[in-house]
């Protein structure tokens, strides 16, 4: 019997539905206000159609085949007029009908106006569940998933839920009404309405190729569109590069390619759509002569009767093509939301590294890396198929790092140096050993508080398209004085804003474009000297830079020295000569450490790469 009851779900979306609200935050009151609003206009719709029967009776033949009618439902009708004191006129019948009438419109516009708020609603709360659940990912996610997409997802996709929902719900007020319009039928004839009804199943039934048609490509439709966005997102970012190698063509190729599919899928499901209107249109007026002959010449029913049945009918046929509609859209918009929670999911499982509870209050010994490996895991898309196989990059590390101290890593590229920084303010966790901050564990410590004593600076510099002053005061728990920005400015040798026609309300552009790399790369440095942080850390901030721009780095970390704890990654080897500690990262592994003079005398593989680059610039 479980069995049978899952085919029906199935068959009759039900299971779609059900898995849509199951992700979807929909809260009691707001359906039960929409189902609400949805009974009352059903019920005035219903009243205003019945009370046309007595106005087509009165038509047929006067006040007398009213009266002569009798019936159940006439003596309700008597009984309302007596209480009133009114007798069944023809204009008291036509007052009778029109409010209703009025009512159910007046009921519309409030069900429409509150649809639209719920709708909204949900679209908001769908929207933030997932830009939190994004945000609290760890940075292993946003490796992985293109910028495009997560936008696609968050934006676009999270409206087409707050319309799925919202179709649903209108599903649900059209399943009431035809409820209404056969129970009308019912008590005009049964045997009319029998007919009736089995030519709305026939309607539903042609109507289910589309359906399963729409289910199986409506996920195929949404990936391609979440591709494409990702796409043109990329490209679009990367603008530079396009000009630069001339690919507009190729570029704008690929975007057509993906819209010619989705443009074909489109014109297919409207084609099989249009199909369908064309079958059961003639099928419902069939239905509709059928059910009137059967009426005329076999029950001989009264014209009163027969006006009305034709018109309730006409309004029951017009529900089964919109509740098919909403089918349509339920399943095509129900394949966006299905997307969003595969990001969602996947971005909730990537939510790996919890938060400890004490805070993080000042560094007074040092850090220390005991035994610690990392290892990136494997990466498999929505359909569990593996993109990516996981790569060891740290191997059994063991260091100190002195408070107060500047440690430098060298190494060659891809040795492991960013991601051993990485661990510093957990943005990623090891995968085995330990990383003490003085003596305690670095997972004991509230991950808030511990990342806002690091300041980090990439060798890209991390800004918005805002202004200076925001991208300065970005994150920052207090604020800062003038002076205290000016100083910023100051050590990070960034004081050139302040000769900007607008100062710091200067725009930066997308990702800083409209200032230097020098010039960024200050200002980013300013920005961590604002937060004035416990601990620095500098991943190759000097190596895309000119020689003037390297010098104020440089002189900026001399500075530093020995008042705050730094740790600098640099390819540039003259910009940490004058290091407390050397550690030297090699496939994984601290292959050497100790100062520049100690690591020189050693003649070992920091010192081929110190000789290398001597070489190199001795050639230039």
């Amino acid at each position: 019997m479980k069995k049978y009851v899952e085919q029906f779900k199935e068959r009759t979306k039900i299971n779609a539905v059900l898995r849509l609200l199951s992700f979807v935050e929909v809260r009691k009151t707001e359906v039960s206000f929409l189902v609400g609003f949805a009974v009352l206009f059903t019920l005035f719709e219903g009243v205003g159609l019945s009370l046309l029967l007595p106005i087509l009776q009165y038509a047929e033949g006067g006040q007398t085949a009213i009266q002569d009618s009798g019936g159940f439902y006439w003596q309700i009708l008597a009984d309302a007029l007596a209480w009133v004191n009114l007798e069944p006129t023809l204009i008291v019948l036509f007052l009778m009908a029109f409010i209703p009438i009025v009512l159910r419109n007046v009921i519309f516009y409030f069900k429409t106006w509150y649809g639209a708020v719920v709708s909204s609603r949900i679209m908001l709360r769908l929207r933030m569940k997932v830009v939190d659940t994004v945000y609290s990912a760890d940075p292993e996610f946003f490796s992985r998933q293109p910028v495009g997409q997560m936008v696609d997802a968050v934006v676009v996709k999270t409206t087409l839920a707050g319309n799925a929902v919202l179709s649903v719900i209108n599903l649900l007020s059209v399943v009431f009404l035809m409820i209404m319009y056969v129970t009308l039928l019912l008590f005009l004839s049964v045997e009319l309405t029998l007919v009736a009804l089995s030519f709305a199943v026939c309607v539903t039934l042609i109507n289910r190729r589309v359906l399963k048609w729409i289910s199986s490509n409506a996920l195929k439709d949404a990936r391609i569109s979440q591709t494409l966005m990702g796409k043109i997102t990329e490209r679009m970012g990367q603008m530079q590069l396009v000009k630069l190698r001339c690919t507009k063509e190729q570029e704008s190729e690929n975007i057509r390619r993906s819209s010619e599919i989705m443009r074909a899928l489109g014109i297919r499901r409207e084609r099989l759509g249009a199909a369908v209107e064309v079958i059961v249109d003639p099928v419902q007026m069939i239905s509709i002569f059928v059910t009137l002959y059967i009426g005329i010449a076999v029950l001989g029913s009264t014209l009163a009767q027969l006006g009305l049945l034709l018109f309730v009918l006409l309004r029951l046929n017009v529900k089964v093509k919109e509740f098919n509609d909403s089918l349509r859209v339920i399943m095509a918009e129900a394949a966006g939301v299905k997307l969003t929670r595969e990001m969602f999911d996947a971005a909730k499982g990537a939510n790996t590294i919890t938060s400890g509870t004490e805070k993080f209050e000042q560094l007074t010994s040092g850090i220390r890396f005991k035994d610690v490996s990392f290892e990136y895991p494997d990466i498999y898309d929505a359909e569990g198929e593996l993109t990516s196989r996981g790569k060891e990059v740290l191997k059994g590390i063991n260091a100190e790092i002195p408070v107060g101290s500047f440690t430098a890593l060298v190494g060659r590229s891809g040795s492991g140096k960013s991601t051993l920084v990485e661990l510093l303010p957990r943005m990623r966790d090891v995968t085995e050993g330990e990383i003490f901050y003085d003596g305690k564990n670095i997972k004991e410590f509230d991950i808030k508080s511990l990342r806002r004593a690091i300041g980090y600076v990439t060798q890209t510099p991390m800004l918005f398209n805002d202004s200076i002053y925001d991208n300065l005061t970005y994150g920052l728990d207090f604020e800062p004085s003038e002076a205290q920005i000016r100083e910023a400015l100051e050590a990070a040798h960034a004081t050139f804003v302040y000769d900007l026609p607008s100062g710091l309300d200067a725009q930066l552009g997308d990702r800083g474009v409209r200032f230097s790399g020098g010039e960024r790369q200050r200002i980013a440095l300013a920005r961590v000297l604002l937060e004035d942080t416990e601990v620095l850390v500098f991943d190759e901030p000097t190596s895309a830079l000119d020689s003037e721009s390297e010098a104020y780095i440089q002189q900026t970390l001399a500075e530093l020295h020995g008042k705050k704890t730094v740790i600098v990654i640099a390819h540039r080897l003259a910009t940490i000569v004058s290091a407390d500690q050397l550690l030297v990262v090699d496939d994984g592994l601290i292959v050497e450490s100790g100062t520049h003079q100690d690591l020189i005398s050693k003649q070992g593989a920091y010192a081929k790469l110190f000789d290398s680059q001597m070489i190199d610039i001795i050639d230039t």
